[in-house]
Formats: C-alpha cells, sequence, structure tokens
C-alpha cells in the first residue's frame, strides 16, 4: 500500500492569500486529501473569499471539515445579536467579519462538529479537533495542566489540534498529539504561512511541516481596502504586525489594555474598553 497523503490546515483567519499558496503548494506535493481544522474567518479583511475557495475546495477534493472557536463566535452572535459587538479595537474585527458572511456560510458552520474521526481503511485511526476535543477554544499547549490528562484520556494513539497557531509536535507517554501552525496567522517563521502534510502509512502517520512564502503586502494592502482598518483599530494593527513579523501579541495587548482600563475606569465590561487603553497598550508593545 502507498503512503497517503493529508494535508491539514488550520487557521486560516480570513487570509485567502495565505490559503491559496498553501493550497497550491499541497496540490504539488500530490496531497490526496484536505483536513481543514477551523478558524476559517476573522482578523483578516474579505471572509467572503475565504469561504468561496473552502466551497470550492469541498466540490472539487476529497475534504474534511470542523469548525473553530471563530465560527463558534459567528454562531452564537447570531442567536444573541445584542451582546454588544460594536466598531472598535475589541470586537470590530469580529462585527466586521460577521457583516461580511452570508446564509449559506451560517448553515456550513452550523453542520460542522468541533471535532472528528479520521478512518481510512489501511491507515490507523486518529483524532482531530480545533482546540481541545470538548472545547473549540481549549489550548493544548505544553504549559496547560489539561494537556496531560487530555492526552492520557485519548482513546486513539494519535490528537491533530489546531487554535494554538504553534507548529510543533509532542510525545506523552504512547502517545502523539501534532499541530499544523496557522495558515493565516502564523507565529514564528518570519510570518510565513503554515500547513502540514500528514504521511499515512499502515503503522503510523508521519508529519510533514512546510513554511510557505506569500504576498503578504497583499493582505496589508486589503485592510485599508476593504475598510477593516478603520473598523477594528488597534486590533487590525496588532493582526498587521502578525502577518509582517511572526510576532503575535494580540492576547497580552489584550489583557494589559483590559488591566489599565479596570485601574483607569474601576470595572471593565468587554468589548467596552475605551480607545486611549487599547493604544496604550499598543504603545507599550512598541506596534504604534
Amino acid at each position: 500500500m502507498r503512503s497517503m497523503k493529508l494535508a491539514v490546515l488550520a487557521d486560516i483567519h480570513s487570509n485567502h492569500h495565505a490559503l491559496k499558496a498553501c493550497i497550491s503548494h499541497a496540490l504539488e506535493k500530490n496531497a490526496d486529501e484536505f483536513l481543514f481544522l477551523g478558524d476559517y474567518v476573522s482578523d483578516c479583511p474579505c471572509p467572503q473569499k475565504t469561504m468561496q475557495i473552502i466551497y470550492e475546495m469541498r466540490k472539487k477534493y476529497r475534504c474534511h471539515f470542523i469548525r473553530g472557536n471563530r465560527e463558534d463566535y459567528m454562531l452564537n452572535h447570531r442567536e444573541n445579536p445584542d451582546e454588544g459587538w460594536t466598531y472598535c479595537s475589541a470586537s470590530g474585527n469580529l462585527l466586521y467579519t460577521y457583516e461580511n458572511l452570508k446564509e449559506e456560510d451560517f448553515l456550513f458552520y452550523k453542520s460542522l462538529d468541533i471535532q472528528g474521526m479520521y478512518q481510512k481503511e489501511g491507515y490507523p485511526v486518529f483524532r482531530y479537533c480545533h482546540g481541545s476535543p470538548a472545547s473549540s477554544k481549549e489550548l493544548l499547549i505544553p504549559e496547560n495542566e489539561n494537556v496531560v490528562s487530555i492526552m492520557e484520556n485519548l482513546d486513539v494513539d494519535l490528537l491533530v489540534s489546531g487554535h494554538t497557531h504553534i507548529q510543533n509536535a509532542a510525545v506523552y507517554g504512547n502517545k502523539r498529539l501534532i499541530h499544523p501552525g496557522s495558515v493565516g496567522i502564523p507565529w514564528y517563521y518570519e510570518g510565513k504561512s503554515q500547513y502540514m502534510i500528514l504521511h499515512g502509512k499502515e503503522d503510523g502517520w508521519e508529519e510533514e511541516f512546510f513554511q510557505i512564502d506569500y504576498n503578504v503586502k497583499d493582505v496589508i494592502k486589503e485592510f485599508e481596502e476593504s475598510g477593516l482598518n478603520g473598523k477594528s483599530f488597534y486590533w487590525a494593527k496588532l493582526n498587521i504586525h502578525a502577518l509582517s513579523t511572526g510576532e503575535d501579541v494580540t492576547t497580552p495587548c489584550l489583557k494589559l489594555a483590559i488591566k489599565l482600563c479596570k485601574e483607569g475606569e474601576g470595572s471593565v465590561t468587554w468589548p467596552d474598553i475605551p480607545e486611549k487603553y487599547w493604544k496604550a497598550a499598543a504603545e507599550s508593545f512598541g506596534i504604534i
């Protein structure tokens, strides 16, 4: 039996330029099937262009899909439109993404699970998820205590997970955890887009990581042309910084903005964090 090639792509975040580059590379490598681990949209401009690629892939190739936490955000907002999203650094990116989605997109997200089991005759079974098998928002990183218990209780020998934006593999006892990295907002490797191919044989799966060059300037240009810069403010600046350098400071910047807001206002109600606190936080990380 010949080796099976399964291209695994996670965390696209509306970066259709990077997505096209990774798909082209995977096809050049003769990928047999594609596994998408969620977070198709948000953070970058023009989510509708990313979704169009996803639907085209579904028609042309054997693909497997699950949803990520960003798709959960979109579905939850549809059920609870009064949760306070406005054009600001905290929620402007989410609101912009939501307003650019179609009915087809919501139906697609709703049809997906947050995890799945890959089964193909002649190859070992493995599980895949966005965050963890139990939650699209759970991070499976070594410093989190949850990882060991999740891997110990895993009913197969391999778990493939997205969400971390970090490309790596780790062993827990006799079980393995693999992260393919992020297609759309990659960390490290100077911002090169990331995905992996799993090579399947009768005795197991072996990962091959790739870092792909693409024209980041085209993405950054779309931030302005699409109006996303003027709707998500400092969040857009943070994502442009990550795209340009591979350095992501969105989470620590958010935490600092919340801390400054609590100190200055006495309390914090997300997403109502005044922009002056976002500005101070972004400046402290050298973003502006």
